[in-house]
């Protein structure tokens, strides 16, 4: 079996036969209190999502990433309430499982320092062809005290 690591620089990514990706939005306060991975297929669905979340982080914009669900989907990762971020690693393909690799932001145990716990998010804008099952893996980044 074969992998392929397409690493997130920022722009959209592709591979010749993996899905398009890039980051659509990310934050610190979604507001959802448990870790959770959701498919957004609509934008009705995504205006609701993103309602919610304005009403913990009113940063952020009237309206959600545009994204054009004939072709694409958002794939939202919520960590829940129980560290200091989140962000998307890298993508990779086996077969036709996605697999998505997210980095959980940690602070070394023993810091002085207070730091508030968040309810980090990502939310990935991803072409719906190439794949039709998803897998999501976790890795835990410790940071030291500042």
């Amino acid at each position: 079996m074969r992998l392929l690591y397409i690493l997130f620089l920022g722009g959209m990514l592709s591979f010749s036969n993996g899905p398009v990706w890039n980051l659509a939005a990310s934050g610190k306060n979604s507001g959802v209190m448990e870790s959770k991975t959701v498919v957004y297929h609509s934008k009705k669905a995504l205006l609701k999502a993103w309602e919610k979340m304005r009403k913990s982080d009113p940063s952020l914009g009237k309206a959600p990433p545009d994204v054009d669900f004939k072709k694409q989907m958002i794939i939202a990762c919520y960590d829940g309430s129980q560290s200091n971020g989140l962000r998307a690693d890298s993508v990779w393909i086996s077969e036709a499982t996605l697999h998505l690799r997210l980095v959980r932001l940690s602070i070394k145990a023993g810091c002085h320092n207070a730091t508030l716990l968040v309810t980090p998010w990502v939310w990935i804008r991803i072409d719906r062809k190439g794949w039709n099952v998803l897998k999501e893996e976790e890795k835990v980044e410790i940071r030291e005290c500042n």
